[in-house]
């Protein structure tokens, strides 16, 4: 039966925590620069050259990749699964890649169709990633992870809501008007570096919750068999 490790000091202070806060230094670090070079290139005489594009693509990457990173880092250190970090990525990572781009894929379609359904579409495939890693019915092969994970999210909609409102847009706003001008890696790299390790300890705690929900399906709806 799968567990999830309390969000305490004990969690905060494994290795693997620090990959956490390894990953969202560098994109945050990535974001900035991509930022101000897009901006450079928007207010340069010269008028927009190619290499805008260049950096679309590298913002879009790193859009993807990691959010992709931080899920991994943040389940592998609450479950702490009986296996290295390095073996819990071989066996996960390109699965949930691909899992995670066909539920952002088709967020994305629906979310340009009506904004509504798009948010719908994306609550429902919320534990897309947790179904690819501890899933055992998806890894013989017996389920969809994108409908699984809507069947998994339905029976604790109103929860998910409430959560991801709360870390979502409440969180995100209070850190925008209180942390945002310290921020900047380049202006304030002590203040920055304290920013990313409160963001880190957020994002953990977002996914601690997440994932009891989604171990609280797999071992109480589905009669205690590890799924």
């Amino acid at each position: 039966m799968l567990q999830v490790n309390k969000f305490d000091l004990k969690t905060i202070l494994q290795p693997s925590f620090l990959l956490i806060f390894s990953a969202i230094t560098l994109s945050t670090l990535s974001e900035q620069l991509i930022q101000h070079q897009i901006e450079s290139i928007v207010r340069s005489p010269a008028g927009l050259s190619n290499t805008i594009w260049i950096w679309g693509g590298l913002a879009l990457l790193t859009a993807l990749l990691f959010p992709l990173l931080i899920s991994l880092f943040c389940a592998y250190t609450l479950i702490r699964p009986e296996k290295s970090i390095g073996q819990f990525l071989k066996e996960n990572l390109e699965l949930t890649a691909v899992e995670s781009l066909r539920a952002w894929g088709k967020t994305f379609l629906w979310s340009f169709v009506f904004l509504i359904p798009g948010v719908i579409k994306y609550i429902n495939y919320l534990m897309t990633p947790f179904v690819v890693m501890f899933s055992q019915k998806y890894k013989q092969g017996q389920v969809d992870a994108l409908e699984y994970s809507t069947k998994i999210s339905r029976n604790f909609w109103w929860s998910l809501k409430l959560w991801l409102g709360l870390f979502y847009f409440i969180l995100p706003v209070l850190f925008y008007a209180v942390f945002n001008e310290y921020r900047n890696f380049s202006q304030h790299p002590v203040a920055a570096t304290l920013v990313t390790f409160i963001e880190s300890l957020v994002e953990l705690l977002f996914h601690f919750i997440i994932l009891k929900l989604f171990i609280k399906y797999l071992n109480e709806v589905e009669n205690g068999a590890h799924v």
